[in-house]
């Protein structure tokens, strides 16, 4: 149950998937797995039988969709819903914690992608992975457990009956429900999964049971699913790169560059070094997280008449993502303590510096151990109505949702090394070499310890003598997400000329995000090591295969029980400083939404043509600064837009389709750019901090296909793409008239901030299509060629140039198997600290799977991801300079899947 199927690859599909699900549907809904006509469920249990099932879909198609759709034991290796959307052209998705968690579809960032469950809007709270986004609207699909799920739709060009809110896609899950299935059908799943570089393997199940009357006229569906993954991730980082220039700085006239004194280089070695870049904050890392998941989805269908259907949905998430994170890490910029260095091809690749004397204070490089206690929930509830009464189809829901989640608490405490150490990175080779084994605990101090103690006043004025060693902030960047949501949409049967349907509609939600961080500090006047406290030791076979070298791992760290014994044993005196203004927001979105749709057919050719009316009132509410106040301000701004759509469709011939769509979409921007804290120095003239005033990206979006049905279960697709953008948001700094919120002065100040007026064009193709060979053999392939013209040399984030996803398999009798490899090439990730232009090198995933089938009933899997255990590789600007390394290790598990 928990595995997918992917039944269509550039697959464009007809409007009427599961009206259900998609309330603004034309009309009666059909899944992509069509049901039996007794009402048995899924009817399609092979591979060939689930694509010949989507070719015929596909054929009817009026609007350009990909499809994924779950059978009864999958067909791919997948842990979530986005690996299996990854096989889709056109989709890729970031692996940086070893699972698919956010998607990229045709060249565009996770951030202007949207989902939908069952057709309406689901909230979205992360629990802290992706802390330089997470006040984006993408959805982690980590939390989707496939095992409740019946498809997932993703609309590369919307129809005006669609929700608005992507320029790459929106994303459609459909849930299972009970009318759809048999009375009295169960499923169950249930394995082990092991993950090699952990070293640890843990339980994942799930089961559902589908009742319902003779007459078919009530139905009652519950399911419960249980995952846990357990992570075990080292890994290598560079926090921050400075130039040559800084380590001749204040440099000894004892220290030598490339064996000779700095007092001997000639200008021009000495040019060439002062421009040579270094990995001044070389760090070792080592995360450790178990990811619980526990979810629960039912659904409750009335049938009063032969024309109404009433379903409620309900589904509820659970997660724990409790977390361990170790980092040691050297602090390479102080020139006066430079020994040595060795520089070539513009990067410094090893540096010797002196540790501190005995007696002084001060440090030369730091462990940071931290432990984040982390909870998401999700709470989704829906009624929708599906009414028929003659010549029309009235259909719709109402329904709220909300998640939270976030770090609460997190307890944070840090030591500091007075060694000295050699330090240097040269592409995914890195030496960290200290005084003394990084497994020596003597030589890891408190900061008290290294850096003796200071003046400390508290918030509430109280006088301490000491030095801050860590702390427990409460809700730390702590997200909720709510919604409430009804539409109504309706369609009617016409004969206008060549229209033959009218559809018409309207949307109306309410939006709350809000983002808080409780402030704490502990302070400490003791001294002591880490040798005095509850340590640990790594285990060095987490680092194999990540080029490191020297004795900087594996390293001495602590535990969570570590962490918390004691921060509360030294911990003498703290500080809550409640909460913390510049990383609050919260955002007010109400939207209005009306749409009309005519769908056209006349002889080959056939389509759809409308337009969707969207008002979106936004109330700001953030902190702004002038000088030393801080005063909560709120700013409110109405924006309109018209979005119309076009699809159509031309019958070649029998076995070729031609397809064509345009549109206009838009996105809206992140809640923290939005209301991100506002800052006003009136002295200089100066600010930094969100923009209330933005307005939402906008594009215009092409689409042209063709597909050739050239054999039985066979075809061949192509597709072209282009989305040109434009009010896309970056951060600039400009002259801005504005007025002080704390001192009513309306004055022009030199502002950073996000700001619209980007441009952008993604181009791009993709060719994907399925072929059974012979002796059971077939084969799917896919491959996707992005492209952007920015005004930023780094192109557009997570944008890959090329991806190609292979997948053989091989069905005879009980016996299926099935490999799949998937690679895309580099993309642009973010700019780092110090404005660093991160990137993320290409990635390749290789998973297989074999199942028997015992019988009719119970069927026996087992499964491999990652074979490749391949490495996931960051870079600033040049592929010499990481910025992190890691392994998430191969993952294997086997499985049982019952059926009745």
């Amino acid at each position: 149950m928990r595995r997918f199927l992917l039944i269509a690859t550039t697959a464009m599909v007809a409007m009427p998937i599961a009206a259900q699900a998609q309330t603004a549907a034309e009309g009666p809904g059909e899944t992509a797995s069509s049901s039996s006509g007794d009402g048995s469920g899924i009817v399609v249990t092979g591979i060939r039988a689930s694509l010949r099932n989507a070719i015929e879909i596909k054929r009817n198609a009026n609007s350009i969709v990909d499809v994924i759709s779950a059978e009864d034991v999958g067909k791919f290796p997948d842990s979530n819903v986005a690996e299996s959307l990854s096989r889709l052209p056109g989709i890729t998705v970031d692996r940086q914690f070893g699972e698919g968690e956010q998607l990229s579809i045709a060249g565009v960032e996770p951030a202007l992608n949207r989902l939908t469950i069952d057709g309406h809007s689901v909230a979205s709270a992360d629990w802290g992975g992706n802390p330089s986004d997470r006040s984006s609207r993408s959805f982690n699909y980590s939390l989707l457990s496939p095992a409740i799920i019946s498809q997932a739709v993703v609309y590369k060009t919307p129809e005006a009956r669609l929700q608005e809110g992507a320029i790459g896609a929106t994303v459609d899950v459909v849930t299972r429900k009970p009318l759809d299935l048999a009375a009295n059908t169960i499923r169950f799943n249930g394995g082990y999964e092991y993950n090699d570089r952990a070293k640890r393997g843990s339980f994942r199940g799930g089961g559902l049971y589908s009742w319902k009357n003779a007459d078919e006229t009530i139905g009652i569906l519950a399911a419960v699913n249980y995952d846990k993954e357990q992570l075990s991730r080292a890994g290598v980082a560079v926090y921050w790169y400075r130039t040559g220039q800084a380590l001749l700085d204040n440099a000894p006239a004892t220290a030598t560059v490339n064996g000779k004194p700095i007092s001997a280089l000639s200008a021009t070695e000495r040019a060439d070094f002062s421009d040579a870049r270094f990995a001044s904050f070389l760090a070792r890392e080592f995360f450790k997280q178990d990811r619980e998941r526990l979810g629960f989805n039912g659904a409750i269908q009335l049938k009063p008449a032969d024309n109404l259907v009433l379903t409620a949905t309900g589904l509820v998430i659970r997660g724990n993502y409790d977390n361990v994170s170790n980092s040691m890490y050297t602090y390479g910029y102080e020139g006066s303590r430079l020994v040595s260095a060795k520089y070539g091809n513009g990067l410094v690749t090893e540096a010797t510096f002196s540790g501190i004397p005995a007696g002084q204070t001060g440090a030369t490089g730091q462990l940071d151990t931290l432990y984040r206690r982390t909870r998401i929930k999700n709470d989704t509830y829906s009624l929708a109505y599906d009414w028929k009464p003659e010549g029309w189809a009235i259909t719709g829901n109402v329904g709220y949702t909300r998640a939270s989640g976030g770090k609460d608490p997190e307890y944070l405490l840090d030591f500091r090394t007075q060694q000295g150490f050699t330090s240097g990175a040269n592409g995914r080779n890195t030496i960290v070499n200290w005084d003394r084994p990084a497994t020596d605990p003597t030589k890891w101090l408190s900061n008290y310890t290294a850096l003796g103690g200071e003046n400390v006043t508290a918030t509430d004025g109280r006088k301490f003598f000491g030095r801050q060693i860590g702390g427990i902030p409460t809700q730390s960047g702590f997200t909720v997400d709510k919604e409430w949501y009804g539409e109504a949409n309706f369609v009617r049967d016409i004969n206008v000329g060549p229209f033959n349907k009218l559809l018409f509609g309207g949307r109306y939600s309410s939006h709350q995000n809000s983002n808080t961080t409780y402030s704490n500090a502990i302070f400490t006047n003791q001294n002591f090591t880490l040798a005095d406290l509850d340590y640990n030791v790594l285990n060095s076979g987490l680092y194999n295969g990540l080029g490191t070298s020297g004795n900087g791992a594996p390293y001495v760290g602590m535990d969570k029980d570590g962490i918390i014994a004691t921060l509360k044993k030294y911990g003498n005196f703290t500080d809550d400083r409640g909460l913390s203004k510049g990383d609050y927001w919260l955002v007010n979105e109400r939207i209005k939404a009306a749409y009309i749709q005519a769908n056209f057919e006349s002889g080959k050719l056939r389509g759809n043509i409308g337009g969707r009316f969207v008002s979106t009132s936004v109330e700001s509410n953030f902190y702004a600064q002038s000088g030393s106040t801080v005063n909560l301000v709120q700013y409110n701004k109405t924006d309109n837009r018209f979005l119309p759509a076009l699809n159509v469709i031309y019958d070649a011939g029998q076995s070729v389709v031609l397809r064509g769509a345009v549109a206009k979409v838009m996105a809206r921007p992140r809640y923290s750019d939005l209301a991100g804290y506002l800052s006003l120095d009136d002295s200089t003239l100066s600010g930094g901090g969100g923009n209330p005033d933005l307005k939402p990206y906008l594009a215009t979006n092409f689409g042209l296909s063709a597909e050739w049905y050239f054999a039985p279960s066979s075809f061949l697709s192509g597709e072209v793409f282009y989305r040109d953008i434009s009010n896309y948001v970056g951060n600039e700094t400009l002259d801005t008239t504005l007025t002080n919120p704390i001192t009513g002065q309306t004055r022009t100040y030199a502002i950073s901030r996000p700001v619209n007026g980007g441009k952008a064009t993604v181009t791009g193709f993709s060719l994907s299509g399925n072929t059974n060979l012979i002796w059971g053999f077939g084969i799917q392939a896919a491959y996707t060629f992005a492209d952007a013209d920015t005004q930023a040399s780094t192109g557009l984030p997570f944008l890959s140039r090329n991806t190609i996803q292979i997948s053989p398999y091989y069905e005879n009798g009980p016996f299926q198997a099935r490999v799949s490899y998937n690679r895309r090439s580099k993309y642009f990730y973010r700019f780092g600290r110090q404005q660093s232009q991160d990137y993320t090198d290409a990635y390749r995933q290789l998973d297989a799977q074999i199942s028997f089938a015992i019988n009719d009933h119970v069927q026996v899997t087992a499964t491999a991801s990652n074979l490749l255990d391949e490495t996931y590789y960051q870079y600033s600007s040049d592929p010499k300079a990481p910025t992190s390394v890691y392994k998430n290790g191969r993952v294997f598990s086997a499985s049982v899947t019952g059926r009745f």
